[in-house]
């Protein structure tokens, strides 16, 4: 007899308890909210309520799944980082680049990047994930190569464009896979270790490409700048088919070969019990029942003010100083992977506090606080030098919230899988000015305030 059988299905359980929620309550005219899940010490990776068929789930699910996207957001990384390394490597004077023809380069891989972000992200939700993801992926590396052979620029045109749309839908397509699998409490977390990826691959591209260029440089006839796009390939490649190997679908649709067929029925109970709905028919009127809520408004309108209010730790202020001071180049590089790495220790350590205490808003606002000091330092800017490292650094805190807002945005939506895709779906980034920043951050802050409202309302209300 199979484990199904001999333990009671979660499965079953589930309906059973849907069954008793669905009784109507004679005293109380609305929904009976959904209780508050019983969230781990911040040095527990489980929950006290998990039980050992759980844990073993969890840690299944750490395997297949958050090892993956955390290497193929380093390979994205690496890739998105190639051309610009490329550019100062001999790719200037090969295909004659001048003016702004690499503004125009990076101009055409957003808009790629924009065009095709919802409606590949809609598509996923349509299609196996486990196959989506890692062929897209893969594609993402042919094109990756192709850069390698091109003669001229409208060729690269072409290719970035592509390269662009591959890659658009990434963060959010895994933010909202991530969501289809990870309770509440434990979203933020793997939120975390996936964006961290990015900070690493940044921290690494340079010395990466740096090495690749002085070794191979002309070797079998090739430039040390197309030899990047090959390396790149053979990063991403890989890591496209590990995906195929080990990449779970969604709970609702899972035929997993390292799932048995009761940690299926785990996965789906563990979502059903936080009321996560999976995919739906995308139909004309649930289109208009999403336009028609306020999520969608509020989320997106709170996600732009987040994605651009990281402009400080984003664009080139720090190197282009250091570079005005007089820094050798390797001293330049050594200071500047000190902001990524401050993300990564901001980015764990809201994640923690959002899992064990769910201080989402106040890691938001605490966050913002300290972007705004930070940019309103550098808009003063005559100030000490090491005032201004300090500032500089502390601007790497702004990123560290990305996981909690996604996590954040994966719960507020978990009624509809179609709007989770939706409103998740990332904004492209601006170099901006840091009075802009401090701007957009009391935007964000106003924002955070009105999206505090709604969440509370609808939590009060047993939708939630």
């Amino acid at each position: 007899m199979s484990s199904i059988t001999e333990k009671s299905s979660p499965i079953v359980d589930a309906a059973e308890n849907d069954s008793e929620r669905a009784q109507p309550k004679e005293t109380i005219g609305e929904q009976v909210p959904s209780p508050e899940p019983v969230r781990q010490k911040w040095y527990e990776w489980f929950a006290p309520t998990d039980t050992p068929e759980e844990r073993r789930l969890i840690l299944k699910l750490d395997g297949l799944i958050i090892v993956f996207v955390f290497l193929a957001y380093w390979a994205k990384v690496l890739d998105s980082s190639a051309t610009s390394t490329a550019y100062v490597s001999g790719m200037k004077e090969d295909l004659k680049l001048y003016g702004n023809q690499l503004n125009y380069l990076n101009t055409v891989y957003y808009v790629g990047f924009i065009v095709l972000q919802i409606p590949l992200t809609l598509l996923m939700t349509r299609c196996p994930v486990n196959y989506f993801l890692p062929a897209a992926d893969l594609l993402w590396g042919v094109f990756t190569l192709a850069q390698y052979k091109v003669s001229n620029v409208t060729q690269l045109y072409a290719l970035r464009f592509f390269v662009g749309a591959l890659g658009g839908f990434f963060f959010p397509a895994v933010q909202w896979y991530l969501g289809s699998w990870y309770k509440r409490s434990e979203l933020s977390r793997r939120g975390a270790i996936f964006f961290i990826a990015s900070q690493i691959g940044s921290m690494s591209s340079g010395y990466i490409q740096a090495g690749a260029y002085d070794r191979l440089n002309g070797r079998f006839g090739i430039e040390g700048w197309r030899w990047l796009y090959i390396i790149c390939f053979g990063c991403t490649v890989p890591i496209a088919f590990l995906g195929l190997c080990l990449l779970p679908s969604t709970p609702d649709k899972c035929n997993s070969r390292f799932l048995t067929s009761y940690e299926i029925c785990l996965a789906q109970e563990r979502m059903a019990s936080e009321h996560r709905e999976t995919r739906q028919p995308f139909t004309r009127s649930k289109i208009i029942a999403i336009l028609k809520g306020w999520r969608l408004w509020v989320l997106v309108g709170f996600a732009f003010f987040f994605s651009q209010a990281d402009g400080v730790s984003q664009n080139s202020g720090l190197s282009l100083w250091l570079k005005a001071e007089g820094y050798s180049v390797g001293n330049i590089d050594t200071i500047t992977t000190v902001s990524p790495a401050v993300t990564i220790i901001a980015s764990v350590v809201c994640a923690v506090f959002s899992d064990v205490y769910d201080a989402k808003a106040s890691l938001i606002a605490i966050t913002a606080g300290l972007n705004i000091f930070a940019s309103i330092v550098l808009a003063i800017w005559n100030v000490p030098n090491g005032l201004k490292f300090f500032a500089f650094f502390l601007s790497g805190t702004a990123d560290g919230i990305a996981a909690v807002v996604y996590a954040w945005a994966n719960e507020i939506c978990a009624h509809s899988a179609e709007e989770r895709a939706i409103v998740i779906m990332d904004a492209p980034r601006y170099l901006i000015g840091y009075n802009w920043v401090i701007a957009l951050d009391v935007c964000m802050l106003i924002m955070l305030a009105v999206l505090h409202h709604f969440w509370i309302r609808e939590k009060r209300l047993g939708r939630a």
